[in-house]
């Protein structure tokens, strides 16, 4: 104990107003000092019940221990040292990646730049301590990432590496990407950093020797490792085919690996030539490990002890236990009960807003009942599969939207001449109305393969005699389809109608009618990439139809009119497959304005 000390002792101050509460209590305790004042002292002690006293003074005792207790523990006493690591074990690592086109010589199979791939992600998976960061070069250096711990977020990148992102062509500058390395480890405050070199050959011997050298006196080490055959291998171009000379011989991607070996030994780090074994990164990442105490100083620290007396106060405060506080407490640490924002919430919202929620989340039938708005209410009884519901409570409502509405409403229940003439009606009013034309296509078609009603009747025609008869036989046959074709496209091709087909006719919610412009965009997406898919079913079923056993007009009608309407989640992702599709392929595209961005700030035409 002859090392016992406090590592706080400025707390011990705190015991100074500890001491004036406590004198303060004692004085009032019981307000013996006051009745003393007023009682004659003959008389006090005889007043005074026995015992009285002393049980009253233990409480006070108690929490002027507990205080000095508390007092002492924040004070920090110690007597004890604990050795602690001074610095973080492991070391700064930057990868270097050649991206000239000889790396995409094929004497390495597949080829020079995948195994320089392969033995990135090596590297990266055998990284634990220390940070690492990454850098591609050809006629330049750009950096990939900086120096950092997540290893993962530079090995997502590395399949994109390839000579067709940097932005300027030229000889390689191994030298420059050696002295980037060696500023972004000083950058980083790294005093031994390692600096693994991956490529085929130097075109600079010179000024790469001297970058190396650089790097050394700075305290970091160059490694290299080599990707080729002696030999060399046919240069490819990246538009295809090989690259050939003035006098048309085919040009070998070069590889020096003794220029490449000069340079490992002149930065003290070792050469290494690729394998498909790994051993090669095995190597690399065994040098660069510190050896224990190498890169890391131990120092001595005092340990603080002070918690330990907070044990101490545990037993005190169970003294000052007092009948009802573990109630308290109970209810204090109690859980509390899950938050649930879907409580109350309805009652602030208007009916609208209550069936556009309801709505969202697939419940058409109980957002029917909701809504207040009769466009709002078509929609959700539409998708429901009530559209004589939907129809009625369209009655009376004015509007472009509502004309569209009442269109696919009398659609879905076979009457094909009142639907056409509604979007007739919409197109009149909105020569722009696409959903209208279209739909309005959809009906016209279906009315040229729908007969007349009394085509069914031979008797009709006393000319025709046997052939009329024939002939009533075959017209029956289209009138197996054409119901059905109404029926089902035009409300199939848009099942979503007034509020969420076009924002104009909705009503005043807005919430509804973001929601209502999210479907309408994706509905219309994909209604013109399957328009033609559908119209090529339609015509398929009746070609079916017209070899089966000819039902009437009538059943097909009523089987549309019970038809359900299409899934709205297989349209949304129908509309979201077109709209990836149309995003170019091009992952690599972020790597490429990066690289770009570094070229012009480094030519001085940016910040």
């Amino acid at each position: 104990m002859a090392d016992f000390h406090l590592l706080r002792p400025w707390w011990l101050l705190a015991l100074i107003p500890l001491l004036a509460v406590l004198v303060a209590a004692a004085r009032t305790q019981g307000g013996a000092g006051r009745w003393r004042a007023l009682v004659d002292p003959e008389l006090f002690e005889a007043l005074l019940v026995p015992g009285h006293g002393g049980t009253r003074r233990w409480p006070l005792a108690l929490a002027a221990l507990g205080g000095v207790l508390l007092v002492l523990a924040l004070s920090g006493p110690t007597w004890q040292r604990a050795p602690q690591p001074l610095l973080e074990g492991g070391v700064s690592r930057v990868l270097l990646l050649d991206l000239s086109p000889s790396m995409g010589a094929a004497d390495l199979a597949p080829s020079r730049l995948a195994r320089a791939r392969f033995e990135l992600l090596d590297l990266l998976r055998g990284q634990r301590d220390g940070a690492v960061a990454l850098i591609a070069f050809g006629a330049e250096p750009f950096l990939v990432s900086p120096l950092t711990t997540d290893a993962r977020t530079i090995a997502a990148q590395v399949p994109l590496l390839e000579p067709a992102l940097l932005p300027v062509e030229g000889p390689r500058r191994t030298d420059l990407a050696l002295a980037e390395a060696g500023a972004l480890l000083d950058r980083a405050g790294a005093r031994h950093g390692e600096v693994v070199l991956l490529t085929d050959a130097l075109d600079g011997p010179a000024a790469a020797l001297a970058a190396a050298r650089a790097l050394r006196a700075a305290g970091h080490r160059l490694s290299v490792l080599a990707l080729g055959r002696p030999g060399g291998a046919p240069l490819p171009l990246a538009e295809g085919g090989l690259a050939t000379d003035a006098e048309g011989a085919v040009r070998l991607a070069p590889f020096t690996p003794e220029a490449l070996r000069s340079l490992a030994r002149v930065g003290g780090g070792r050469y290494l030539e690729a394998r498909a074994d790994g051993r090669d990164t095995e190597r690399l990442l065994a040098l660069g490990d510190p050896s224990p105490g190498e890169h890391e100083q131990l120092v001595a620290r005092w340990r603080d002890q002070g918690p330990w007396l907070l044990l101490a106060l545990l037993p005190l405060a169970a003294l000052a236990f007092r009948r009802g506080w573990l109630l308290v407490v109970a209810v204090l640490v109690w859980p509390a009960p899950p938050a649930r924002a879907d409580g109350w919430d309805w009652l602030w919202w208007r009916p609208d807003q209550q069936g556009a929620r309801a709505l969202a989340a697939g419940d058409a039938a109980g957002a029917a009942e909701r809504f207040r708005d009769p466009a709002w209410r078509a929609t959700a009884l539409q998708r429901a599969g009530d559209p004589a519901a939907a129809l009625a409570a369209l009655a009376g409502v004015p509007g472009v939207e509502a004309e569209y509405n009442r269109g696919n409403a009398l659609a879905r229940l076979g009457r094909l001449d009142e639907a056409a003439a509604a979007y007739r009606r919409v197109l009149e009013s909105d020569p722009d109305h696409a959903d209208a034309r279209h739909n309005l296509e959809l009906v016209e078609t279906a009315r040229e393969r729908t007969p007349p009603e009394d085509a069914d009747e031979p008797g009709d025609d006393d000319d025709t005699g046997d052939d009329g008869s024939a002939d009533g036989e075959r017209s029956g046959d289209p009138s197996d389809e054409a119901p059905g074709a109404p029926g089902d496209e035009p409300p199939a091709s848009r099942p979503d109608d007034s509020p969420s087909t076009r924002d104009d006719g909705v009503g005043d919610d807005p919430e509804s009618e973001s929601e209502s412009e999210s479907e309408s965009e994706s509905e219309s997406e994909s209604e013109s990439e399957s328009e033609s898919e559908s119209e090529s079913e339609s015509e398929s079923e009746s070609g079916a139809e017209d070899g089966g056993t000819g039902r009437g007009a009538e059943t097909e009608a009523a089987g549309a009119r019970e038809a359900p309407d299409a899934d709205l989640g297989d349209e949304r992702e129908r509309a979201l497959d077109a709209q990836l599709r149309r995003v170019p392929d091009d992952p690599g595209g972020l790597l490429r304005e990066r690289f770009l961005l570094q070229h012009l700030r480094r030519e001085g035409r940016l910040p």
